[in-house]
C-alpha cells in the first residue's frame, strides 16, 4: 500500500537550487586545481552562509545543496 508520505516529490537539481538560494555565490575564474567544486559557466559556485563559507571557503560542491537546512529562497525579482 502506498501512502502520501512515501511519495516524495522530485527534488531540483543540485545547480537549480544554487542558482536561487540567497547563499548561492559565484566566484569568477576557475582555480587552477579543481576537485570536487562545481564550476558553471565559467564560474565557480560556492555557497556564501556565514556559518559555512569560513569552513569550506571555495571548496564547495553544490551537490551539498540537496540537503541543505540554511537554504533560503531568493525574493521574486518585480
Amino acid at each position: 500500500m502506498l501512502r502520501w508520505f512515501d511519495v516524495q516529490a522530485p527534488s531540483p537539481e543540485p545547480e537549480s537550487r544554487h542558482r536561487v538560494c540567497w547563499y548561492g555565490r559565484r566566484a569568477p575564474g576557475v582555480p587552477p586545481e579543481v576537485s570536487f567544486q562545481t564550476v558553471e559557466d565559467g564560474e565557480l559556485l560556492y555557497c556564501g552562509h556565514p556559518m559555512l563559507f569560513p569552513v569550506v571557503g571555495y571548496h564547495f560542491d553544490v551537490r551539498n545543496c540537496g540537503g541543505c537546512d540554511w537554504f533560503k529562497q531568493k525574493k521574486a525579482k518585480s
